[in-house]
C-alpha cells in the first residue's frame, strides 16, 4: 500500500537512499495500521482505558492532559505531524495513562500495539525508528519544559507561540493557535487573566496579531526578546 504520511516514523522512505517513485513509498507496519479522522474536541482515547493502539498524526494537533480527581484538566503536552506518536507512552501498559484530545480536525494512522510489536520482532529498523520516535518525544517535553520552566509569565507565553509556529515559515506569518485562553493558561501555569493581559500588550506594542484563534508574529526580534526575558517594563510579570 503506498502510504502519503512522510513524517510518520514509519514512512519507508527514511530507510532509502536513492530515486523513487511515489507508488514505491510503503508503510514499513502496513498490516498494523487503520487510517482514522477525529473532528475538533473528539477524543482518541481516555486515561484509564485498555491500551490498545498508538497514533501517527498526518495533519492537526492532539492535546495530552491528565484529569485530577476532582475533575480538573491539566494540558501536560502537545503533538502535531512528525515523529511524534500519541501513546507511545503506554506501548507496554495495560491502560493510558493520559487523555489524548483533537485540538483541531485530525487525520492519523492508528497502530495496533500488539502488530507493531510483532513486526519490532521480525525487523530491527522498526525497533529503531521506535527509538527516533521515543527521542523525538523526549526532546519536544524538553522544549515544552523549558516553556513552562520560564520565571516570567510573558517569556511563557512568547516561547510558546514561538514553540508552535510552523517550522518551514519564514518572516512575518500568521497561523491558527488551536488553543483558547484558558487552554494556554492551563498549559503554561498561568491565570487566564494574566494570559489575556499580556498577549493584549503584545499586540499592542506589536509583536504579534492575535484575533481569535489566530496568532500573526509581526516583530520576530520582539518576540524572541521577550521569551529571552529581555522584555520591556510593560510585560514584566
Amino acid at each position: 500500500m503506498s502510504c502519503v504520511n512522510c513524517q510518520c516514523p514509519f514512512f519507508e522512505l527514511q530507510a532509502e537512499n536513492g530515486p523513487y517513485s511515489e507508488t514505491e513509498i510503503q508503510c514499513m507496519v502496513v498490516d498494523a495500521v487503520q487510517k482514522v479522522a477525529f473532528r475538533q474536541d473528539e477524543v482518541l482515547f481516555l486515561q484509564g482505558q485498555s491500551s490498545a493502539h498508538l497514533y501517527s498524526l498526518t495533519d492537526g494537533m492532539v492535546k495530552i492532559c491528565l484529569h485530577t480527581p476532582d475533575g480538573r484538566e491539566q494540558i501536560v503536552g502537545l503533538s502535531s505531524p512528525g515523529n511524534l506518536l500519541v501513546g507511545l507512552q503506554s506501548i507496554g501498559d495495560e491502560r493510558y495513562a493520559y487523555t489524548a484530545i483533537a485540538l483541531t480536525q485530525v487525520h492519523a494512522c492508528k497502530i495496533n500495539h500488539r502488530a507493531l510489536l510483532e513486526r519490532v520482532r521480525e525487523k530491527g529498523d522498526i525497533a529503531l525508528r521506535l527509538i527516533q520516535a521515543a527521542n523525538a518525544q523526549l526532546a519536544h517535553s524538553r522544549a515544552l519544559m523549558e516553556v513552562m520552566g520560564h520565571k516570567c509569565a510573558a517569556a511563557k507565553i512568547a516561547s510558546f507561540i514561538l514553540l508552535m509556529t510552523p517550522k518551514s515559515e519564514h518572516g512575518n506569518c500568521r497561523f491558527e493557535l488551536p488553543f483558547s485562553r484558558m487552554e494556554m493558561s492551563s498549559l503554561l501555569g498561568l491565570s487566564e487573566e494574566t494570559v489575556c493581559r499580556l498577549m493584549a500588550t503584545m499586540k499592542r506594542t506589536g509583536a504579534i496579531y492575535a484575533p481569535r484563534g489566530k496568532v500573526e508574529i509581526r516583530d520576530w526580534s520582539q518576540l524572541h526578546a521577550i521569551s529571552e526575558g529581555q522584555s520591556s517594563g510593560q510585560l514584566l510579570a
